[in-house]
């Protein structure tokens, strides 16, 4: 069996991690769950890992969740965060820019250069093309769309002048802030996105329902933990709500909304 992270594992948060999964683990045992991995796997496929049919637990981005992943994993649960731009189980992104960028609302970014970590995001992608659209923006206004690879990535190339603008979801800001704060001082939000339900908690797809319960009732008592509250509190985690099947919906209606307004891909 496998189990993994990997959604917001920035090298400064990984003891944190590590020991939020040890107390996952000892409450999934309790739960009556076997052969769990005594170790998350950090993997450089993230697909390989979430189409693992020896997937335990995992978490995964809501997009991939709506997309590639639908049909082939089970949903668990999502996570609520305690960070600024999140509400309950729903999150937002910030539209970052440099701190001295003129640039008042998102009708200002025009003529100007995007980053986005990846094509399958949907904090960094699909709500980017969301917003570009209800800013009114036209595709092909702006000068050019780069791939950096990673909301870390993305930030880095907004500070360093090789990018104007990205969008970096809330609680990777938050930690970012946290964590690294002379990586983001010289950054400003200039804006917030429309929300969506935080990014899910999965397991195999071939998972009886039986063990799904039992992972569910795991996560109850982790998060119910007293000992682990500060780990809980340095990752931002505030508990979790188990959503209805269409929960998730609001993700490929906003992509339908961005494609009727030209905004297909970022350009």
């Amino acid at each position: 069996m496998i189990a993994a992270l990997p959604m917001y594992d920035f090298p400064e948060l990984r003891t944190q991690t590590d020991q939020l999964w040890e107390a996952l683990r000892s409450h999934f045992a309790a739960a009556g769950l076997t052969d769990l991995p005594e170790l998350l796997t950090r993997p450089m496929d993230a697909y390989a890992l979430w189409l693992d049919r020896n997937l335990v637990f995992a978490q995964t981005c809501g997009y991939p969740l709506t997309h590639r992943l639908q049909g082939e994993v089970r949903y668990l649960a999502t996570p609520c965060y305690r960070a600024p731009g999140c509400d309950g189980h729903t999150y937002c992104s910030s539209i970052l820019v440099r701190a001295e960028d003129a640039a008042v609302t998102g009708k200002d970014l025009v003529g100007r250069t995007a980053c986005f970590n990846s094509e399958d995001s949907q904090s960094g992608y699909n709500i980017l093309k969301h917003y570009l659209a209800g800013q009114g923006i036209a595709n092909g206004q702006l000068r050019a769309a780069i791939e950096s690879g990673a909301h870390r990535q993305s930030a880095a190339m907004v500070k360093s002048g090789k990018a104007d603008f990205c969008a970096v979801d809330c609680v990777s800001w938050a930690l970012l802030t946290a964590v690294a704060p002379d990586e983001v001082s010289g950054l400003r939000v200039l804006d917030q996105t429309a929300s969506a339900p935080c990014l899910p908690f999965i397991t195999g797809l071939d998972r009886p329902v039986e063990d799904v319960a039992a992972l569910r009732t795991g996560l109850a008592a982790a998060f119910a933990d007293p000992d682990i509250e500060d780990i809980r509190n340095q990752l931002l985690l505030d508990g979790f709500e188990i959503l209805d099947d269409d929960a998730y919906d609001v993700i490929p209606v906003q992509e339908e909304a961005a494609k009727r307004s030209g905004w297909a891909r970022v350009a």
